[in-house]
């Protein structure tokens, strides 16, 4: 009978702490910055470029030259191509 008390409060203790190692586990991981890259932010970069016109910043180059690059065999599709690409860039 003693034997089994024992045992009863072995089971105990383990589950507790597995619950504070579960509990723990999610803050050990580091959040992941939610940063734009890639396309998505030469998109949203080059939005801001064009919107600023003739007057558009050395730091617009990178994502302007992307854009100008965007070329097809006829102007329709090649502005369909463009348009593609600024839809890229996240609405919220």
């Amino acid at each position: 009978m003693n034997w089994w008390k024992r045992r009863k409060w072995i089971v105990v203790i383990v589950g507790v702490g597995l619950l504070v190692m579960a509990q723990d586990a999610p803050a050990q991981t580091p959040p992941k910055p939610s940063f734009l890259e890639g396309d998505t932010r030469l998109a949203c970069e080059c939005l801001l470029c064009l919107a600023a016109g003739p007057q558009a910043p050395k730091e617009c180059q990178a994502a302007l030259t992307k854009y100008y690059m965007i070329q097809a065999g006829n102007p329709f599709k090649t502005m369909v191509m463009r348009r593609n690409f600024l839809q890229l860039c996240p609405k919220q």
